[in-house]
């Protein structure tokens, strides 16, 4: 009987420790997922190539847990491909929701407040 129960015991702890490595390897994939497209998106946008201001574009840049943006990112309209970018940006946003979630992340709620935009040195900067 006793050696029933230690058996249940290690089965059932083995069990819990492969149900919790799944889930880390899941969440670790996924945010490995997210700093890729983060990566990527940061390649994508092109602050340079602008000559003044009103040619800057600004965006918001990956997902907080409680919703919106965690920061922005600027750049020039004239030298990025706007298009591609922007679905890098909407692909990082659920990325990193999924992460957040995966894992139960949770945040203080606080808004990031949005930027101006600045052209500066021949760079669209988000100040």
């Amino acid at each position: 009987m006793a050696s029933q129960a230690i058996q249940l015991g290690t089965w059932v702890v083995a069990l819990l420790m492969g149900a919790g490595g799944a889930d880390g390897e899941s969440a670790s994939k996924l945010k490995q997922r997210a700093d890729t497209l983060a990566s990527e998106a940061r390649a994508l946008a092109n602050p340079s190539g602008c000559e003044k201001v009103e040619e800057c574009e600004l965006a918001g840049f990956g997902h907080k847990p409680c919703g919106g943006p965690r920061e922005y990112i600027a750049w020039c309209s004239r030298t990025t491909d706007v298009k591609t970018l922007r679905a890098r940006l909407e692909a990082l946003e659920k990325a990193e929701k999924a992460w957040q979630e995966a894992v139960g992340l949770k945040s203080n709620c606080g808004l990031t407040r949005k930027p101006r935009l600045r052209w500066e040195a021949g760079q669209c900067r988000a100040r």
